[in-house]
Order: structure tokens, then C-alpha cells, then sequence
């Protein structure tokens, strides 16, 4: 697609898909093939630091490719046209069923910058009514609101161990509020 990768396999089935490969030479001379995979045409995903009062809400989602049930924070990827922000809201509504008062991009990372290099922004949502007011699509088993200072003790036992969750806790621990 760009800077001389080649599509060598891709699928259009649920969210898009794109393994590439491009041909590099190490420090020393030597040829190597480099593969990166690009998902959602490259568009930017949003994980959401969902915040109501003094506490963020989990979601507990299914991961078959970690072979796990996992808590997390709400996340997904950006749709054709969409904002950060515009993402985080709409994918807060859609696993949830919450509706969040506003939402302000703290910043962002690169979720693996050898083979996986996909941007998320980091998205703080003020949730004025912890009461869902739409139907969640389904996606997430539970969800649950954890005070702020518990947090850390959640990452520590490793009940929060994701590491797109780790990273936007990161960001957002800048004290910086929604």
C-alpha cells in the first residue's frame, strides 16, 4: 500500500484486513522480508477512558485470539470519515449502551510499531447517567465502574492486563480530566 509494501494476503471478512510485505537489508547488507498487517485500511482506532465521578468503566469482553475473557476498557476501530472522538462515543453506545456528555482526545500510540503499527487515540468520555439509554450491540459479557484509585491494584494482580487498556491508563494518568 505505501513506502513500498505489497499486499500478500488480505480479507474483507468482519474488519478488514491487510498483511504486506516489503523487501529490507539489515545493518550489515543482508536482504530480509519485513510483514506488517493493516487492519481497517489503516484507519485510526479509539480506546475511551469512560469517566463518571470518580471511577472508569470496565468492559469484560471475549478475546478467542488470547484465548480469554478479559476486562478492558471500551475500544474499536474508526469508521470511513470518522473523528477519534466520533469513534470512542459511537463505540461507548454501541458496547454499552451509555451516552457519554463529552469526549476530549488525551493523545495517542502506536500499538506495535514493528509488525502491528495501528494508531489509537486515547478518548476521555464524561458519563453524566450511568444508565444505558440505547441497547448494547452485544459484543462485551459485563461491564462494570471502578473507582480511579483502584486502578493500579487492578493492573498489579493482573485483572487489567490488555495492552491497549495499559496504554491509554498511561495517557490518561496525566491528571488530566474529561
Amino acid at each position: 500500500m505505501t513506502a513500498g509494501f505489497t499486499p500478500v494476503y488480505s480479507s474483507e471478512h468482519g474488519v478488514p484486513i491487510t498483511l504486506e510485505v516489503v523487501e529490507r537489508f539489515a545493518g550489515d547488507g543482508s536482504p530480509y522480508r519485513h510483514h506488517r498487517l493493516v487492519v481497517a485500511e489503516g484507519r485510526a482506532g479509539a480506546v475511551v477512558i469512560a469517566v463518571h465521578s470518580d471511577e472508569i468503566l470496565l468492559v469484560q469482553s471475549e478475546r478467542p485470539a488470547a484465548e480469554r475473557v478479559l476486562w478492558e476498557l471500551p475500544r474499536g476501530m474508526g469508521e470511513p470519515g470518522e473523528t477519534a472522538s466520533e469513534t470512542a462515543l459511537r463505540e461507548l453506545r454501541e458496547e454499552t449502551g451509555l451516552h457519554a456528555a463529552s469526549a476530549r482526545e488525551l493523545g495517542g500510540f502506536i500499538t506495535d510499531s514493528s509488525v502491528f503499527p495501528q494508531r489509537v487515540v486515547v478518548v476521555a468520555c464524561a458519563v453524566d447517567d450511568r444508565e444505558r439509554r440505547s441497547a448494547p450491540d452485544g459484543e462485551i459479557s459485563d461491564q462494570r465502574w471502578v473507582r480511579v484509585v483502584d486502578i493500579a491494584g487492578l493492573v498489579r494482580d493482573g485483572t487489567l492486563s490488555d495492552a491497549l487498556s495499559l496504554a491509554a491508563i498511561a495517557i490518561h494518568s496525566t491528571g488530566e480530566e474529561p
